[in-house]
């Protein structure tokens, strides 16, 4: 008989022998199912306690001795249905760890000014008004026209989104913020990360140069790092 069915019911190969054993034997004590599977006896003892869990054996008592029975094959079937019944409890569960394990994996790379520029429009997109952008900056923007311009337009957008925006950077670079009164700024008189954006539960990171380059990740973990540690600069500033 091929009994891998059961193996992928959970069964062990011990308690499958007793099974098997109490369905040809019928009611009967522990001794006639050793020598019928022919296993050891705290291992029969072991198995028929966890089957009688499972509710695939029962037994009855006269006087002190136990008589066990296999309850009927076909209640297998709701065997099947309690286990598929469990699994089907822990779905939301299990999808919820998968998801987890997708966002923190989740990293795309952008090149060149237009893919930075855009890499900062999907960091602003399904945002809710009061939400905040935070953001460590380190890169003089007024060497770049494109990037000025850019940044000009970025700020209302962010505006018209009715994002509260924080910003720490060097003193050095404080003449490039203070006319752009959107943007609440602090001035830390010690070194900040470079340039990094956070919004939405999103993480950028760009390197901006001669040919910049960003990166777009979408991890809680690695959000809650940089908010946490944006937070603690910002009271110290």
């Amino acid at each position: 008989m091929d009994t891998s069915i059961l193996e992928d019911l959970g069964l062990s190969n011990g308690e499958i022998k007793v099974y098997l054993s109490l369905l040809e034997l019928g009611s009967t004590k522990i001794g006639s199912i050793i020598e019928k599977s022919q296993m050891a006896s705290s291992a029969v003892h072991n198995d028929i306690n966890t089957l009688v869990e499972k509710g695939l054996v029962s037994y009855i008592k006269k006087g002190k001795i136990k008589y066990y029975q296999a309850v009927s094959p076909r209640n297998l079937v709701n065997f099947i249905e309690d286990k598929k019944k469990a699994l089907m409890e822990m779905l939301p569960e299990l999808e919820g760890k998968q998801k987890r394990g997708i966002e923190k994996q989740e990293a795309e790379v952008f090149e060149g000014i237009k893919g930075v520029t855009t890499l900062l429009n999907i960091l602003i997109e399904n945002t809710k008004k009061g939400e905040d952008y935070m953001f460590f900056s380190s890169f003089k923007i007024d060497k770049n026209k494109e990037i000025q311009e850019f940044f000009e337009k970025y700020d209302i957008k962010r505006q018209e989104k009715g994002l509260y925006i924080r910003g720490l950077t060097l003193k050095e670079l404080k003449p490039l913020f203070v006319k752009r009164k959107m943007i609440h700024m602090k001035y830390p008189d010690f070194p900040i990360p470079f340039d990094v954006s956070l919004c939405n539960g999103k993480v950028v990171l760009i390197s901006w140069g001669e040919k910049p380059i960003g990166y777009l990740i979408k991890s809680k973990e690695i959000f809650e790092m940089y908010k946490d540690y944006f937070e603690r600069v910002w009271k110290m500033s």
